[in-house]
């Protein structure tokens, strides 16, 4: 069954029909993902919180890897190395008592 959206409502049809909506939600998940890349790209290798490999020589390579990879889940990497790698910075010395 068809919704008639009539004079008041006819504005947010397309909205609340879901295409614009979710028109925007993919473009603001790939900025996102591109934003989070280019952190992971221009970080220096000491300030991957947790190293997954020793040394943390190919940290950048394995994150930027899984968000690349995870595009097509709705972004997840992303997501995922914001909330690990992003909020948990090292101390950049303003705290530091110096």
């Amino acid at each position: 069954m068809r919704m008639n959206w009539g004079f008041p409502f006819w504005p947010i049809g397309p909205v609340v029909c879901g295409r614009v909506f979710m028109t925007l939600l993919m473009i603001a998940a790939v900025v996102f993902t591109v934003i989070m890349l280019i952190d992971c790209l221009k970080r220096p290798p000491t300030w991957f919180p947790h190293p997954l490999t020793k040394g943390a020589e190919y940290d950048k390579l394995i994150w930027a890897g899984e968000m690349l990879l995870s595009l097509g889940f709705y972004c997840v990497g992303a997501i995922v190395y914001f909330f690990v790698a992003v909020t948990s910075r090292p101390d950049s010395g303003a705290n530091s008592g110096i």
